[in-house]
């Protein structure tokens, strides 16, 4: 006989169009069964379907799978107003990223730092990220590198630990973890900038073009970096060249502003 129980196991064993199939069974029995719906707009959340998602999170009254699916579409205010009384670790680590969206980063640092017992390295990033923004580098380098020492495959932790380093006067340290987080992403945009103004401040003018060009590759209106590298190019005495950057950068001021 088909349960709640079985569509779980199916869950957890990541067969999520059988375990769908079981919880439209039991809904059809039961139309009024919340914990059905809340695990049917877990399953569509993951599968993308934002907008059946939210519709059963909806009818689950869960408000947590209700904010989920509204910052993943980019709408942090809603989703805070569906996360404010509620107390539990997921709400407040969902608060706190939703925070760190929204630039209050004081807010995302008082968030993160409620979270007990909880190991999850996005809780140490978060906390590691809103310090860095609030000028603790090293309170920042140490969250940053526990949330690196658990999940070391996240390129932005080694880009805002390579910030933090910088600030901190380690610039060896910075390069080293700017060239990992290019092998871990290499269309990060940010990364490549950054590591070209260690090579420009080092001297190594070439190697910096090379660096802001890839940045320019990967996002043509990144007007920092047309003007750090016709810095470097005039330097290179390739004013040409430094002059076209120029332009361009003066163009991107004029359309963003």
């Amino acid at each position: 006989m088909l349960s709640l129980e079985e569509a779980y196991v199916q869950y957890r064993n990541r067969n999520l169009n059988y375990a769908l199939r079981i919880l439209d069974t039991l809904i059809n029995h039961q139309p009024n069964l919340k914990e059905a719906y809340s695990l049917k707009g877990k399953i569509l959340f993951e599968l993308g379907k934002m907008q059946e998602a939210f519709e059963n999170f909806q009818k689950a009254d869960d408000k947590v799978g209700i904010a989920k699916v509204l910052i993943a579409q980019g709408l942090y205010r809603d989703a805070l107003s569906y996360l404010d009384k509620d107390s539990s670790k997921e709400a407040k680590k969902l608060k706190a990223i939703v925070y760190l969206k929204l630039e209050n980063y004081e807010k995302a640092l008082e968030e993160a730092k409620m979270i007990e017992g909880d190991e999850d390295p996005i809780i140490y990033k978060i906390r590691g990220i809103a310090e860095f923004k609030l000028g603790k580098y090293s309170d920042a380098l140490v969250d940053l590198s526990i949330a690196i020492e658990k999940y070391p495959t996240d390129a932005e932790l080694y880009f805002y630990r390579a910030l933090t380093q910088r600030e901190l006067g380690n610039y060896k340290e910075a390069e080293n973890d700017l060239e990992i987080a290019i092998n871990l992403n290499p269309y990060y945009a940010e990364v490549y900038f950054n590591l070209g103004e260690i090579k420009e401040s080092k001297g190594l003018l070439e190697e910096a073009v090379t660096m802001y060009s890839r940045a320019i590759d990967i996002n043509p209106s990144y007007r920092k970096a047309y003007v750090r590298r016709a810095k470097s190019l005039m330097k290179l005495g390739r004013e040409e060249e430094a002059y076209s950057d120029i332009r361009r950068a003066n163009e991107l001021d004029s359309s963003q502003s």
